[in-house]
């Protein structure tokens, strides 16, 4: 077992490297501080002396010299190491106070209230300026939303108006092709004299067809043209002749010469009348 002096060790906890005879220089067992290194050279020297005092060092009585020596050495291996590990058990505690003293002064607990109240004023800037963000982004898409929404509504104004104007055209095919027939009926119904009973009939029966034909026709959109008595216009009439009539004043319509029709108010064909002079 290596003995060494109190200065030897004190210097070993201190990080000295230690050099004995036979031995290359190792690494510190300890790194400590000055400061620690005196207390434990201190306490080290206390406990020597102590043995000293006791008669349990080298000089003591020849008679168990053998014996006191080894256990001299023991205790001096023993003690100074305990003696070391509660000098540095007491600086960690001493420190861990000084620790808590620290953070539970007044002045660092107001440094920390400063960077809180920094970091929580820096936070209040990032959300008011996402908020402000958040705020454009919500009005230039709420615009854009209603520019889409108004386009979307105007054609399928657009689409619907185009839809029905189709199906009127259609409409309006299948009435061209039904007004020849329904021309001829007229002339022919002109040419019947109710004279006497078979003649009477044939006029019932073209009647009836009549009737007929033109709730078909009324059920497509289809409306004949009011003329007699009415003022002569322009988009729905077809002036033949202007003749006097003491009956209608001047510019109505006095005679129809052929019936005239629209189709869901738009002109299928305009009426042929007569207009009065007067």
């Amino acid at each position: 077992m290596l003995l060494l002096s109190p200065a030897t060790l004190a210097l070993a906890l201190a990080g000295a490297p230690l050099r004995t005879p036979g031995h290359a220089a190792g690494p510190p067992a300890l790194l400590l501080s000055p400061l620690r290194a005196a207390r434990v050279c201190a306490a080290v020297m206390l406990e020597a002396d102590g043995a000293a005092a006791d008669g349990t060092g080298v000089d003591g009585p020849a008679a168990g010299e053998g014996a006191s020596e080894a256990s001299t050495r023991d205790a001096a291996g023993a003690e100074p190491a305990e003696a070391a590990a509660e000098v540095v058990a007491e600086e960690e505690e001493e420190e861990e106070e000084e620790e808590e003293d620290l953070l539970s002064s007044p002045a660092f607990l107001k440094q920390k209230l400063k960077v809180l109240e920094a970091e929580l004023s820096k936070v209040e800037e990032d959300t008011a300026a996402l908020k402000g963000e958040a705020d454009s982004k919500r009005e230039e898409w709420s615009s854009q939303r209603q520019r889409l929404q108004t386009d979307l509504e105007n054609f399928q104004s657009r689409h619907k108006s185009q839809v029905a104007d189709i199906r009127t055209d259609a409409k309006i095919k299948v009435v061209n092709e039904l007004l020849p027939m329904m021309d001829n009926f007229d002339r022919a119904r002109g040419s019947i004299k109710a004279d006497d009973e078979a003649q009477e009939l044939a006029n019932g029966r073209y009647l009836e067809l009549h009737a007929s034909l033109m709730a078909a026709l009324e059920g497509l959109g289809v409306q004949k043209i009011e003329t007699v008595g009415q003022e002569f216009d322009y988009n729905l009439h077809m002036a033949i002749q202007q003749v006097p009539s003491e009956e209608y004043a001047e510019g109505l319509v006095c005679e129809e010469m052929q019936p005239g029709f629209t189709c869901n108010d738009k002109l299928v064909r305009a009426a042929y009348v007569m207009v009065s002079s007067g």
